[in-house]
């Protein structure tokens, strides 16, 4: 079979059992692999029943790969993480880079399925045919770091590592997964299943052949992309693939300072009103002082991955951390922000969330909407110390305020009272990422909807809706302000998440393979033919993703996911700075819903 093993493996990790599951060519020509693909094993492995509680040991957790995967073709290296979600109602699909998912295809596996839970911490070792209980116990307690350093020294083979740190262990509602030591799977609280499961870590590796249909005609499309990119780089290093190839997403600070989408001091801010800030994110100052060597995805010729400058060796933030734990915390200097994405990559949190949680007892305090005498803690905005410890509060479950931000805003509101509401910044439990709902609508609109609430790589941004060359691409052709949210908004909004629904089914990277980034829709179709043997139009792919959307709705919806109201902060407008004014009002958003809802065929907002 071309661009597939053909091969399932699923654990058991209660009973210690192995089973290999095939499955034949028509199989993966429906469901392709990545996002898709593990969405049906999900479903696949709750046979019929009632979806488990997110920590229970029945709750399936998925990991997918793409067809593209294992070889050196850029962009190809995205593994999907499928399971219920302990961060939000309903499944969550995350998704990460490295070598995890092209090593789970040499070890020649298109997906593992992990159910069960053990009694003692394990770390599970694969190697093709080989699968492994390995002890865990001296690993148990230790950040991911070290964790990643311990194995790559005893396991001696080449392969890759996915592993939680303390806030997995300790069920922490938002803890991620690391891939290697600088790739996360980082929405959904996917490390605290892990942990629930007694899961430290998955080592996999082997020495499997991809096999392509065309390996040649893989090769003509993926270097045609690379020339395509080095062109366009040449005659604009400072586009948007320009920033990302010099300075990583960290450069992107930059870029939305200046438009007014910078969310500052709990999103009440679109831009840092400080000289000392702009001129220390101003990218040659950064490119001087702060961006490091290049640490690229194998086979990738963007490469955004960066390591800082120091001798720490530490990764240099991406710009969600960085933006949502320094200026929406108050924090104006860039140290600060870094230490603490750092920290939480280290303990296992995801950096999105846990920035939320904290700017939302700042803000709480700073308004007198909460008391410090009822939560034991009081923080204010700009207090980088209390950020540091509050983190490490959060990840060991230390304190009522480090066990209630634990167990996510759900829980704090059902603590601390409705006062502190008007402070929410987050989608059905998932905090909102690092691009203004106001001056995005679009993507503010996409962050309230699941499956998948409150997450920026689902679809494209706003600015497409603007353009008529790309939409047209879509075959639709009303265009729509940056600022409105309108019917013509959403029609792009649903098209492209559609389209990406696609890509992550390819597990491909949305910085290569975005709407119009580098590679046009017919080579994208091309390469996967000549990977897979098949005979797919670009329609067939987007049919592909649409099937995805829905199933994953289906899903959320089974496991209890609904559609966020309405969050009130997005009708006050944006106070100062280049997007002033922006809002989205709330007669917009519910006419927004009701022609989205439409064009699904969705009758509510828990319908799938």
């Amino acid at each position: 079979m071309h661009g597939f093993t053909g091969r399932i493996l699923k654990v058991d990790l209660g009973r210690r059992q192995v089973e290999v599951i095939a499955r034949d060519r028509a199989f993966y020509r429906q469901y392709l692999g990545g996002a898709f693909l593990a969405a049906r094993l999900f479903k696949e492995a709750l046979a019929g029943e009632t979806p488990p509680a997110p920590l229970a040991p029945g709750n399936p957790i998925v990991f997918a790969t793409g067809p593209l995967a294992g070889a050196r073709v850029c962009g190809s290296t995205r593994v999907n993480v499928v399971s219920r979600s302990p961060e939000t109602p309903g499944i969550y699909t995350s998704q990460g880079g490295g070598e995890f998912g092209p090593d789970l295809k040499r070890a020649g596996y298109d997906a593992l399925v992990i159910t069960g839970s053990s009694a003692a911490p394990v770390v599970l070792n694969i190697r093709n045919d080989q699968v492994r209980f390995d002890d865990a116990a001296h690993l148990w307690g230790r950040d991911r770091r070290d964790v990643f350093e311990a194995l790559t020294t005893a396991k001696g083979a080449r392969g890759s590592i996915a592993s939680i740190g303390p806030a997995g262990e300790n069920r922490v509602a938002h803890a991620n997964i690391m891939f290697e030591p600088d790739h996360y799977a980082g929405r959904g609280g996917l490390g605290a299943v892990m942990g629930a499961k007694g899961l430290k870590a998955i080592c996999v590796g082997g020495d499997r052949a991809v096999v392509f249909k065309d390996e040649a005609a893989v090769q003509a499309v993926n270097k045609s992309g690379a020339r395509t990119f080095l062109k366009s780089f040449q005659k604009n290093p400072h586009s948007f693939l320009g920033v990302l190839r010099t300075y990583g997403t960290y450069g992107l600070l930059m870029l939305n300072q200046d438009i007014g989408n910078l969310p500052v001091t709990n999103f009440n801010q679109a831009r840092v009103d400080d000289v000392n800030f702009e001129a220390a994110i101003e990218h040659a100052r950064i490119g001087a002082d702060t961006v490091g060597r290049r640490t690229p995805c194998k086979g990738c010729y963007l490469g955004c991955k960066k390591m800082a400058k120091g001798e720490d060796r530490a990764p240099l933030p991406e710009y969600e951390s960085m933006a949502l734990l320094g200026p929406n915390l108050g924090l104006r200097h860039l140290a600060p922000g870094m230490a603490a994405t750092d920290l939480c990559n280290r303990l296992g949190m995801d950096t999105i969330s846990t920035g939320a949680l904290i700017a939302y007892l700042m803000d709480g305090f700073e308004n007198g909407d909460l008391d410090a005498d009822v939560l034991g803690y009081e923080i204010r905005f700009g207090q980088a110390e209390k950020v540091v410890e509050l983190i490490r509060m959060m990840a060991h479950r230390k304190g009522r305020a480090g066990r209630l931000l634990a167990d996510g805003i759900a829980a704090c509101r059902q603590a601390l009272g409705p006062a502190a509401d008007r402070h929410l910044r987050f989608a059905n439990g998932m905090g909102l990422p690092a691009h203004m709902p106001r001056v995005k609508p679009g993507i503010g609109f996409g962050y309230l909807h699941g499956p998948n609430p409150g997450d920026h790589m689902k679809a494209e941004h706003d600015w497409i809706a603007a353009s008529p060359d790309d939409l047209a691409m879509f075959g639709l052709d009303a265009t729509s302000a940056p600022a409105d949210l309108d019917r013509a908004k959403v029609a792009a909004y649903r098209a492209t998440q559609i389209y990406c629904a696609a890509m992550d089914t390819l597990s491909l990277c949305l910085f290569i393979f975005g709407p119009g980034n580098i590679l046009a829709f017919d080579e994208i179709t091309a390469l996967v033919n000549a990977a897979t043997g098949f005979d797919y139009r670009f329609a067939d792919l987007m049919q592909i993703g649409e099937a995805s959307v829905q199933l994953q709705r289906r899903l959320f919806a089974e496991c209890g996911g609904r559609d966020t109201d309405w969050l009130p902060c997005l009708e006050t407008p944006v106070p100062e700075g280049p997007s002033r004014g922006r809002r989205i009002a709330p007669a917009d958003f519910a006419a927004a819903r009701a022609h989205y809802y439409a064009l699904w065929g969705w009758n509510d907002r828990a319908a799938g």
